[in-house]
């Protein structure tokens, strides 16, 4: 019972902790409202769902410990106190999670297997100098790329930002044209 007795907060240590913020009395309401409105915006910048509630407590832990022994700096304990007083609610949100709220993700449609022959017939459908243009540019890999790449901007006599520009172009034709023909 002694134990219960000390961990409430009662009159007298609230009393004492508004003393703690300020010794002038009007001051410490003022500092009281400040502290609990940087407490509730700090629960509320952690998207916590109850801040207010949680400032409260932190609040609460402050008045038992600032009646228990003297703190240096109060608001960077405040601050301490909260950090530990979102830490647990975190956990007890983890305890507490329904079920019914779940969703479980459907399964992803299965892909379809890529078609060679899609392929094919779409390249032929592309004007020959795009097909032949995608089938040089693909040919080659790592720096042998980098430098048909280059070959192929002077040959066009384009930038090759703009050599890219048409593969993207040419790219999305058949992208298309292979979609719909698996589908």
């Amino acid at each position: 019972m002694n134990i219960k007795a000390k961990k409430e907060v009662t009159r007298e240590k609230f009393a004492h902790f508004l003393e703690w913020l300020d010794p002038d009395s009007e001051r410490a309401g003022e500092e009281y409202e400040r502290l609990r409105f940087r407490l509730c915006t700090f629960f509320a910048q952690r998207h916590c769902a109850f801040a207010d509630e949680l400032a409260d407590e932190t609040i609460n832990r402050v008045i038992l410990k600032s009646s228990e022994e003297p703190i240096e700096n109060k608001i960077a304990y405040c601050y301490g106190v909260a950090r530990n007083v979102y830490r647990e609610s975190l956990r007890k949100e983890r305890i507490h999670l329904d079920i019914d709220e779940v969703d479980i993700p459907a399964k992803p449609p299965e892909e379809q297997t890529f078609s060679n022959e899609c392929l094919d017939q779409c390249l032929e459908k592309l004007p020959p100098d795009s097909s032949a243009l995608l089938l040089e540019y693909f040919s080659e890999a790592k720096q042998a790329k980098i430098e048909m790449h280059r070959r192929i901007s002077q040959r066009l006599a384009m930038t090759q930002t703009a050599l890219r520009m048409q593969i993207v172009r040419a790219k999305q034709k058949l992208k298309i044209c292979v979609q719909e023909c698996m589908s």
